[in-house]
């Protein structure tokens, strides 16, 4: 299974966590199925998040900067 690291600040925790209860933090980064980053990068673009999120592939090591602006998309 693959997972994505995401560090998500107070306010971003704050929405996803009504839908995700126990959520896997280790050292600031949450570790969570690919399916699971995609529904809070949905949960957030629906709230109309403003903020930053970092998200790791560990498949890949990738590391890349989500900024979403409170519009329907974010910007990579």
């Amino acid at each position: 299974m693959n997972l994505i690291g995401l560090q998500l600040d107070a306010k971003a925790k704050q929405l996803v966590s009504e839908s995700f209860e126990e959520l896997d933090e280790q050292d600031g980064w949450l570790k969570v199925p690919v399916r699971i980053a995609a529904q809070i990068d949905s949960i957030l673009r629906e709230e109309q998040y403003v903020g930053t999120v970092v998200w790791f592939s560990e498949s890949d090591f990738i590391e890349k900067e989500i900024i979403y602006t409170g519009l329907a998309a974010p910007t990579l």
